[in-house]
This record gives C-alpha cells, sequence and structure tokens, in this order.
C-alpha cells in the first residue's frame, strides 16, 4: 500500500506542474498572438494525439480482433 501512495504522489506533482507548463505556455502564446492561435494550435496537437493513439492501437490489435 505504501507504495501505490507514492506512486499517486508522483504522478499527482507531474500532472500539477503539466497543468503549470501548459497555462504558462498558453498565456505567452496568447500574449504574442491571439486566442485564435492558441484555439488552432490546440486543435491541431489534439488531432495529432488523437492520431498518433489510433495508430498505435490498430497497430497493438491482434489479427482476428475487432
Amino acid at each position: 500500500m505504501t507504495s501505490r501512495a507514492k506512486t499517486q504522489g508522483a504522478v499527482d506533482v507531474l500532472i500539477a506542474i503539466a497543468g503549470a507548463g501548459g497555462g504558462a505556455i498558453s498565456g505567452v502564446v496568447v500574449g504574442v498572438s491571439s486566442y485564435a492561435t492558441l484555439a488552432l494550435a490546440g486543435g491541431f496537437l489534439a488531432a495529432f494525439f488523437e492520431d498518433a493513439v489510433w495508430a498505435r492501437s490498430d497497430s497493438q490489435t491482434p489479427s482476428g480482433a475487432y
């Protein structure tokens, strides 16, 4: 049980750091350009990661499985 709590704490810290980094970067993007640029960049990133996840899941599907 101790290792589970330790792992959860580490994950919580990493998520907090990622959120803070994302907030800082989005502030810079909006400050330099606009909300439209931020929205387009977010859309492109989401589409890229969606394609990457789908491609990975397709390559790991056993033959004959649906």
